[in-house]
């Protein structure tokens, strides 16, 4: 009884702090309140399972505990300081949630959570001034990334054998919502993007009735096709990227996001390894950052960025922090992807097409690692998740039985002499 309190107490309160992440345009300035609180309360609800999560995953802490050294050299120290601290905070959420909250859970509620957005959009969404469809967003690249997150987490639902059928039906009717939403949205790159993770969903269903060898097969397959299409777009990406954006009717430079590549470049050749600090580059005051917002007639202290994870973090963590966000972003789509394949199911399916779906962002927008950001608990979870479930299928894996250990004298037969019948003779009464 304990134990079933607590996990729906768990589930309630990852409940309450996914709400207050993803709904944050409706919560406003306290999001990040209820999102501690509800965080707060997991971690010292059930502390030795709370300690026990932290202690085997410690190495993603290795990420925050980076953030906060470079304070020592960062130009704005007490900006690295507390964000790293909120950075640590999410992340230790993240590794508490996943040892309380199943994928299928997690799966559900994240379909309530990102439904109440939907339909709230729906009933008092707005117009943006150039017709694209804001829903209750900030902007249309907001509006279309939550579309586009909650047509995967919909068709997943819809997916899922061991749902109740209503709740499946509440999947079909969320997938067929979302489809003119994100057309409303007028995001090609969102649209482009999801269509690969709409893919692994419907793949993830396929192979359930395969066999070992047929996975296989059909896995080489693919890899094939994605090593040829990767060598296609390190030659021709350029070239094809804008083709693409001349036909949809798109600046050919991302508006503008190319020159700002150039430009975080520049500033990670001056300080390649450690980086500026981390959360010192966009500051109020600092005359690089004032100089960008003019350029690109941003207000000041807007929360505006280099448009590329990679390029974009690199400026404040440097490459050693790069890479440790890199391990846990691609060690995350590996390890789930593996772990899908060994237990294909809705849920394994939905993590690694949002996992995907990060990948494929993170090259023009900056969505990890943030305190108080849903993508970056996520990621974490991902990784977490995926390496549980492999864990879990080696210790339950049949060891083969051991041969017994045989000496030199194992074949050699000892002879039984028969008695003698004289000998039996001599001894009888």
């Amino acid at each position: 009884m304990t134990g079933r309190l607590q996990f729906n107490l768990a589930t309630m309160l990852t409940f309450g702090a996914f709400s207050a992440l993803v709904l944050n345009a409706m919560f406003g300035p306290r999001a990040a309140l209820v999102f501690m609180a509800c965080g707060a309360l997991l971690i010292v609800s059930n502390m030795p399972q709370s300690i026990d999560s932290v202690k085997r995953w410690w190495p993603i802490l290795l990420l925050p505990a980076w953030c906060l050294l470079t304070a020592l050299w960062s130009l704005y120290p007490s900006n690295s300081i507390r964000y790293s601290i909120q950075l640590g905070f999410t992340v230790v959420v993240a590794m508490v949630m996943t040892g309380r909250v199943s994928t299928t859970t997690l799966m559900r509620l994240m379909f309530v959570v990102y439904g109440i957005g939907v339909v709230a959009s729906i009933a008092f969404g707005r117009t943006g001034s150039f017709g694209a469809w804001l829903g209750v967003f900030g902007s249309k690249n907001a509006f279309a990334a939550h579309i586009a997150v909650f047509m995967l987490i919909a068709m997943a639902i819809t997916a899922d054998r061991h749902s109740h059928l209503l709740v499946r039906l509440c999947g079909v009717i969320g997938f067929g919502v979302s489809v003119p939403m994100l057309i409303l949205a007028q995001s090609a790159g969102a649209i482009m993007m999801v269509a690969p993770c709409v893919g692994i969903i419907v793949l993830t269903i396929l192979i359930v009735r395969l066999t070992g060898p047929q996975k296989l097969f059909l896995f080489a397959l693919l890899g094939l096709g994605l090593a040829a299409l990767a060598l296609l777009f390190a030659t021709m990406g350029n070239v094809l990227l804008a083709d693409i954006l001349e036909g949809s009717g798109k600046d050919a430079t991302l508006t503008g996001r190319t020159d700002l590549w150039t430009i975080g470049l520049n500033y990670i050749a001056e300080r390649p390894l450690q980086g500026l600090g981390y959360r010192s580059f966009w500051v109020v005051g600092f005359a690089p950052a004032e100089e960008l917002w003019a350029m690109f007639l941003v207000p000041s202290g807007a929360g505006f960025n280099f448009h590329n994870t990679y390029i974009s973090n690199a400026v404040e963590i440097g490459m050693i922090g790069l890479g440790l966000q890199v391990i846990i972003i691609y060690g995350g789509a590996l390890t789930m992807a593996a772990y899908t394949i060994a237990r294909p199911n809705a849920p394994n399916a939905l993590l690694l097409s949002l996992q995907v779906l990060m990948i494929l962002r993170s090259f023009i927008e900056v969505e990890v690692f943030f305190e108080f950001s849903i993508r970056s608990i996520m990621g974490v979870a991902t990784l977490i998740y995926g390496a549980q479930g492999l864990l879990a299928l080696r210790r339950n894996a049949p060891r083969p039985a051991r041969p017994r250990p045989r000496g030199l004298l194992s074949h050699v037969r000892v002879p039984v002499r028969p008695r003698s019948h004289t000998h039996a003779h001599l001894q009888a009464p």
